[in-house]
């Protein structure tokens, strides 16, 4: 079966939340807009590999009801056959060690920080020192 790529992206993160999703789920997980998921809604429901309902009861009152989709049989023998192995492989999460020039990198620049609060914790510090005996000096 061919769908897109963002396509894909949804029915993995369908398939990670244990089958059902609301379109605010997918969009922060995916990225995509809120237009860019109800699109893509529709076109996995003619595929049939997602059904959608919308549930009134999850947003207040006055505000458009919340979209849930949910997997259908068919996404789920598709998602055996390998649907979403391409979107798994490239929403691998990255291990440390992939990064270890790059947190060292933020270490320190964390450490860097510290010591700048530091400096300017203490010169607070004296300055409210020689504010109080300025403040003595007027007064008396």
């Amino acid at each position: 079966m061919r769908i897109d790529e963002n396509s894909r992206d949804i029915i993995y993160v369908l398939e990670r939340e244990d089958g059902t999703a609301t379109t605010t789920d997918i969009r922060r997980h995916t990225g995509l807009s809120n237009s860019a998921v109800r699109y893509r809604f529709g076109k996995l429901e003619d595929l049939g590999l997602v059904e959608t309902e919308h549930d009134p009861d999850a947003t207040p009152e006055g505000v458009a009801p919340l979209t849930v989709a949910s997997l259908t049989d068919l996404a789920r023998e598709e998602i055996q056959t390998g649907l979403t192995a391409e979107s798994e492989q490239r929403r691998a999460p990255i291990e440390p060690a992939d990064n270890h020039e790059r947190i060292q990198k933020l270490e320190d620049e964390m450490n860097q920080l510290r010591h700048l609060l530091n400096a300017l914790d203490a010169t607070q510090d004296d300055v409210i020192e020689v504010l109080k005996d300025t403040r003595k000096r007027l007064r008396g």
